[in-house]
């Protein structure tokens, strides 16, 4: 280079590198694509917003912009997506100054085209947004695969997107129509999809926005979960960085913790990060971090040891002990099986299944603790464990009436799987009568019944969490029913011993109500001494 030219350059490193200027990229969070596109709450998509207004400096605004621009090129290029998968989303709004015609060529732009050419394979979709079509670069534009087009009026934009439409392959009788657009509508150009323009008209918002958000407004309006996950990641703590240019600006700096030191900002914000990311997953999950809350209870036979360790929920725990029993039961029947297979009693297919099913079970608990860091995953886990338990308390009702028939052997296990299937029932019932209440609640202006008629409505799920009734609920109504049962039962005994009840009955038919009474107290009151042993039953 010439020796005028390195030092026009050096001139300008050294603006950057000191006063006001080296704060553009030493302090906040770091352009870290990576971190970008982990969502702060698992099953939300992040969204991330750079906001330029605060840069004042055009030059400043552009360098910014092919930084970003820079990351996101080199990020892009590690990505290998399967085909069809979109792994982010790159929206520019008000693109004309980044991209403006020959031959004007400002830093960014050579870098978003080539983000704008190539991106696609790599899994990445680009959106681009200007009023002012004849300020872009139309090359650019033309490489666009869908395009939505505004109203315009002036004749040298109505030629431009004449040309813009001659150049990609559209109707070019379309830029008639242009003038006469009212506000909210635009003709959608996708030749890949339909070769005649798209009419478009776009919903009015539902609420009114206001004004646009100051600095305060948007200070006020961030959690403290958000604001500490962004603090793990700021410019002093975050432990990977891009090759960007970003990346050698921002080495060195550290994040000013306000007067915590930094213990408390890499420990104390993760874990109120991590406690939030679990709180979002909810269910079992929170209970086996020990969480308490009033959020909706969660059936899941299957797995939630860690309950038992860590939790401090009496229904969560209840949930927890009898999938352990559960566990035990699917070990010692498939023993029972095995034994009947060697002696003939048995098809091999049966046994067949006996297996699958344990090492189904012991796979979803082997996962969960496994992966009991990784908040996501376990979301993952447990939806997959609500389909799969339907199956798991089938085989368990199937195997029980198989051996009050008489025809299978199972080793002495009758007894301990009749109380696991009452208990395993149980939850099953809680599950059932919770979806039977979505239709019988009042809920925004009707029922969810009403809201699910129609091929069109849509029921969202979290919608239907918040209908759904949390743990203490179903525990004060779990024990105001076995208390109002256990009542009759008594009666019932004493009226049998009054001479009033029919004495055709066996003693095993009035043992085995009995015993299922028992088996419900006895897990009710096991879990809570439980809780109450270790210090950790929940005060009201």
């Amino acid at each position: 280079l010439p020796k005028t030219t390195r030092n026009e350059l050096a001139r300008r490193l050294s603006a950057y590198s000191s006063g006001v200027n080296q704060l553009l990229f030493s302090n906040g969070v770091p352009i870290d694509i990576d971190s970008f596109v982990e969502p702060a709450i698992p099953g939300k998509i992040p969204l991330n917003i750079v906001y330029l207004n605060t840069i004042q400096d055009e030059a400043q605004k552009q360098y910014f912009v092919q930084e970003l621009s820079r990351e996101l090129y080199d990020w892009m290029l590690t990505q290998q997506p399967a085909e069809g998968e979109l792994k982010l989303l790159f929206f520019m709004d008000e693109v004309a100054p980044y991209l403006p015609p020959h031959p004007r060529n400002p830093p960014a732009k050579d870098l978003i085209k080539l983000i704008f050419k190539q991106a696609r394979k790599y899994g990445v979709a680009c959106v681009l947004a200007t009023q002012n079509v004849s300020d872009v670069d139309y090359k650019i534009l033309a490489q666009a695969n869908t395009t939505f087009i505004g109203r315009f009026t002036q004749p040298q934009d109505v030629e431009k997107v004449r040309h813009l439409l001659k150049e990609s392959g559209g109707d070019q009788d379309l830029v008639a129509q242009l003038p006469t657009l009212g506000p909210g509508q635009f003709q959608m150009v996708a030749p890949d999809v339909d070769p005649a323009p798209v009419p478009i008209q776009c919903r009015w918002l539902y609420t009114d926005h206001g004004a646009p958000l100051n600095e305060d407004q948007v200070e006020d309006i961030i959690s403290d979960d958000i604001r500490a996950w962004a603090k793990t990641r700021s410019a002093g703590n975050t432990k990977s960085r891009g090759a960007g240019a970003a990346h050698a600006a921002s080495r060195g700096s550290s994040w000013n913790t306000n007067g915590l030191d930094e213990q408390w900002a890499q420990g104390e914000a993760q874990s109120i990060v991590g406690n939030a990311r679990i709180k979002a997953v909810g269910g079992m999950t929170a209970a086996a971090h020990g969480l308490v809350d009033d959020s909706a209870f969660e059936t899941r036979l299957m797995g939630g040891f860690a309950v038992l360790r860590d939790g401090r929920d009496p229904l969560y725990t209840m949930q927890a002990a009898a999938n352990l029993a559960s566990v035990v039961a699917l070990a010692w029947t498939m023993v029972a099986l095995m034994f009947a297979w060697r002696d003939g009693d048995l098809d091999w297919w049966w046994l067949l299944i006996s297996v699958g099913l344990s090492g189904t079970t012991a796979l979803i608990i082997a996962l969960e603790m496994l992966l009991s860091h990784d908040a996501e995953l376990l979301h993952r886990i447990t939806k997959f464990a609500r389909t799969f338990q339907l199956v798991l308390v089938s085989w368990l009702w199937g195997l029980l009436l198989w051996s009050g028939q008489g025809s299978l052997n199972l080793r002495g296990a009758e007894p301990f799987l009749e109380v696991v299937v009452v208990w395993v029932t149980m939850f099953t019932g809680i599950e059932i009568l919770s979806r039977f209440r979505l239709g019988q609640i009042r809920w925004n202006g009707g029922t969810a019944l009403d809201k699910l008629k129609g091929v069109t409505a849509v029921l969202t799920e979290v919608e239907i969490t918040e209908m759904k009734a949390n743990s203490s609920q179903i525990m004060s109504t779990v024990r105001w029913g076995l208390h109002g049962v256990t009542l009759v039962w008594l009666c019932v005994l004493l009226a049998f011993g009054q001479g009033v009840m029919p004495e055709t009955m066996t003693a095993e038919d009035w043992g085995r109500p009995t015993l299922w009474l028992a088996a419900m107290y006895a897990l009710m009151f096991g879990s809570e001494s439980w809780l109450r042993m270790r210090g950790k039953m929940p005060t009201q």
